[in-house]
């Protein structure tokens, strides 16, 4: 019912005071996959491009590393900011949001995954979707201290079996995906199939020169708040690394793995600070916004109309700062 109420106030001119209340609020959306017709949790083309026509009519779009830059030289940020990012470095980027960012002349940040670009890893949580689509299992497993029933279908399982493995530090998880092959009875192919398949480089190197911002999501994509400093760094420095060995020297922003509370720290924040990127990224909204440097929330960019408008005309901003949402003191 409530959701129903802010929805017609919304459409009945809400949106544009809630745009106009928020106007010095940057929005940076957050989006991960893509597909040419509505399936699954992708969003489709029809609909991006939908969402592109309005983001072009009423908002100021940016790259995260724009908006960086205006943060960077104490600037006031353009009013009605929106920066669109999107995650991980899959391919349906390339294939489908990229030519109509093209089209529509703006600009976006695509956070890569490099060993994933380098076709070393392929990402975990599709791994998981691979296995329990292809099991040949219906046995119980226990898996990082949780049992699951395999007889369950993929699509009751993938979301139990993922949500509890981002809550386990990255080698009992690692640990828990070789248990779950084995009790899948299927071998897990070591390239990503066509469905979880990457970017390349060439790829990246085009969107670059027009009009993308290529930033860094880590090497391996780990939960960093679960990792030593040590290792913490390696994946972030490297990351940099491999997308300046490849794509030359650029301004550029970072995402944090997962990018929930638990994934991210104040030392992990300083070695971003450290490092070349200019800003970083975390995967949840609350009060603070952009307020808090190397640990700007998100918005959730995604198929659903309702929260596309709450998420981009700063409904969601002001039921953040209105309940004194907070997610992190980081």
């Amino acid at each position: 019912m409530k959701s129903k109420i802010i929805q017609t106030l919304g459409d009945l001119g809400g949106y544009k005071i809630a745009r106009s209340l928020t106007r010095k609020q940057p929005k940076v959306l957050m989006y991960h996959r893509f597909s040419e017709k509505k399936a699954g949790l992708e969003v489709s083309a029809a609909t991006f491009e939908q969402q592109l026509k309005i983001i072009k009519h009423n908002f100021n779009p940016m790259t995260l590393a724009d908006l960086a830059a205006y943060r960077e030289k104490n600037l006031s940020t353009p009013a009605n900011a929106v920066v669109i990012t999107v995650d991980d470095g899959y391919r349906d980027f390339y294939e489908v949001a990229y030519p109509l960012l093209v089209h529509y002349q703006i600009p976006a940040t695509f956070f890569v995954t490099t060993g994933f670009i380098n076709g070393d890893i392929w990402l975990w949580p599709d791994q998981v979707d691979w296995l329990l689509t292809h099991k040949q299992s219906s046995e119980k497993v226990m898996l990082a201290g949780r049992e699951f029933d395999l007889s369950q279908s993929a699509k009751m399982l993938w979301w139990p079996i993922v949500g509890h493995f981002l809550q386990v530090p990255d080698a009992q998880r690692r640990k828990a995906l070789t248990l779950l092959e084995q009790s899948s009875n299927v071998e897990l192919p070591k390239i990503a199939p066509h469905a979880y398949s990457a970017v390349n480089w060439t790829q990246l190197g085009e969107m670059q020169n027009n009009g993308i911002e290529i930033g860094g999501h880590t090497v391996n994509h780990p939960s960093l708040g679960a990792m030593t400093t040590e290792d913490a760094r390696r994946e972030i420095f490297q990351s940099y690394a491999d997308i300046t060995h490849e794509l030359g020297e650029r301004p550029r922003t970072f995402c944090y793995p997962n990018g929930q509370p638990s994934d991210y720290s104040e030392d992990i924040k300083n070695i971003v600070k450290e490092s070349p990127y200019l800003a970083a990224v975390t995967a949840f909204s609350d009060k603070f916004n952009t307020d808090l440097n190397y640990a700007w929330r998100r918005f959730v960019g995604c198929e659903d109309s309702f929260q596309f408008h709450k998420s981009l005309f700063g409904v969601e901003h002001l039921g953040n700062r209105i309940r004194g949402t907070s997610r992190a003191a980081i």
